[in-house]
């Protein structure tokens, strides 16, 4: 291994892998890396300040229905489940609604006591919450502190690296292979003295990949106790890899990991928003600790319990997906298109052009898709109905038949941060996208926030936004580095500046 360091940048170059490169980056300064793959290699060149951002580029379609708020058909960019819930879910949610009137119990026990046995696991390895999202969050609180360091892959779901970051934690992003499969090896290689968190999704996301369970358990073999390591298992349902297993067996072993899952996918219980981890007694402890009381409510825990026993719903969705797969796959090779092949419910594709063009195109047909990951060329589509995805093709085909002019959406992301140091106050600009809501908040290298610059509204384009170095008092910010947190929608990104007097 060979460590080259430009100020809070180092690149580790690894001797034996000529070929690769990943890099640790500090504070959400980032510098291209070399992978195997030629056509990632061209498509990262363009976008790779984007690869520590969740879900970049995301291009918001026009509406669907003006009469009716409930027709989402074309919406291709969540990776929901077409199905809709569980009827046996449905069903529970109606029973469950006498009851609205009253407070949820607090932490879900009959939830957590469904799931356990769904899991043939105890009841207090369970911690029930408001999707993976608040999961993730109440881990990051859990393990990552002001110093520690967190390896994750890169491109890949990144709102723990996100969460890392505001907790003042550094972050390790590893490129995935050249078959877009994440690294065990490389991240391996990443691991420092300061390791505290691995964080890993399988199958990723955007990438529909898996890694096996022969590299994984390998991986669990060399693992230093003092390292944890969390796999998010949104997507385990719809694999039909042999050579994929769910890392829950570890749990059950005593090794030191933690498994996210979610009944927003396969369960299609996306808007009850409900998900939970699967740990040890003394790590689901740990991520209980900061877990807000009624998280989850009356509706939602009676329609997650529910819905485990519906098996011919999950059935149901994983043979209409399947179906969506085949349709996508036989139109992207009939328009001459690559793809990646998919474990998950949806897929990620070459445009073999510019992705946000396309991706506005398919906007004004009624198709939302994401675009993003430092991959200008790639369009990840959800997978829906047979008709959606017929009409998907068409549309697709049609827009690339016809040629593309312009450059699609604006860029989404930090510009500058000037002048850096400074001492009276200090330039940041930003780009932005559609119209969602911003964010754009300072906080201090332990997580700490110092004011919220931005909070709401901003018309798309570049802005240029002045912090005169002061806290939400008024109040002289301490001497120091500080991060710039941007966020509008799902998207993120994170700069640094420094304070001097």
């Amino acid at each position: 291994m060979v460590l080259v360091s430009w100020g809070a940048v180092s690149l580790w170059f690894p001797i034996d892998r000529p070929c690769n490169l990943f890099i640790i980056m500090r504070m959400g300064t980032m510098e291209k890396r070399n992978l195997t793959r030629r056509q990632f290699l061209k498509a990262s060149a363009t976008g790779l300040s984007f690869m520590y951002l969740p879900g970049i580029g995301r291009v918001k379609a026009q509406p669907f229905d003006l009469f009716d708020s409930l027709d989402t058909f074309g919406r291709l960019c969540y990776n929901e489940n077409p199905l809709g819930p569980s009827p046996l879910a449905l069903e529970a949610m109606k029973h469950a609604a006498q009851e609205g009137n009253r407070y949820p119990e607090w932490f879900s026990p009959a939830l957590e006591a469904a799931i356990a046995e769904h899991h043939d696991v105890n009841s207090n390895m369970i911690c029930a919450g408001a999707g993976a999202t608040e999961m993730i969050r109440l881990i990051a609180d859990a393990f990552l502190y002001a110093g520690d360091e967190m390896i994750t892959a890169t491109p890949t779901y990144s709102q723990m690296a996100s969460e890392a970051v505001a907790n003042g934690a550094s972050v390790v992003h590893v490129p995935v292979d050249g078959d877009y499969i994440i690294d065990l090896g490389l991240i391996r290689d990443a691991v420092s003295a300061n390791t505290r968190l691995i964080s890993l999704v399988n199958p990723n996301n955007p990438l529909p990949t898996v890694f096996t369970k022969a590299d994984m358990e390998a991986f669990m073999d060399w693992l230093p106790a003092s390292i944890t390591v969390v796999v998010d298992e949104a997507y385990h349902n719809y694999v039909h890899s042999t050579e994929y297993e769910s890392c829950i067996r570890y749990v059950t072993q005593g090794r030191p990991l933690i498994v996210i899952r979610t009944f927003s996918k396969i369960y299609g219980l996306a808007g009850v928003r409900i998900g939970y981890t699967v740990a040890s007694s003394g790590y689901t402890s740990m991520i209980q600790s900061t877990q807000n009381i009624g998280m989850v409510s009356t509706l939602g825990q009676a329609a997650a319990a529910a819905a485990l026993n519906d098996t011919q719903h999950v059935t149901d969705t994983v043979a209409l997906n399947d179906q969506a797969k085949e349709i996508l796959s036989a139109g992207f090779n009939a328009l001459g298109l690559d793809y990646i092949p998919s474990e998950t419910n949806f897929m990620m594709f070459d445009t073999g052009t510019n992705a946000s063009a396309v991706a506005a195109q398919l906007a004004l047909r009624g198709f939302q898709v994401r675009v993003g990951w430092g991959m200008p060329q790639h369009i990840r589509v959800s997978t829906g109905t047979i008709e959606e995805m017929e009409k998907f093709i068409a549309a697709l085909g049609d827009i690339l038949g016809q040629g593309l002019s312009g450059g699609g959406s604006s860029v989404f992301g930090f510009n500058r941060v000037f002048p850096s140091p400074f001492r009276q106050q200090c330039t940041i600009r930003i780009s932005t996208q559609g119209d969602e809501h911003v964010r754009l908040v300072i906080y201090d290298v332990s997580g700490r926030k110092i004011r919220a610059l931005v909070s709401g509204a901003l018309a798309p384009g570049t802005h240029d936004i002045v912090w005169d170095g002061k806290d939400i008092h008024g109040r002289n910010a301490a001497v120091g580095n500080y991060m710039v947190h941007l966020m509008q929608g799902e998207l993120a990104a994170s700069a640094r500046v420094t304070l001097v007097r």
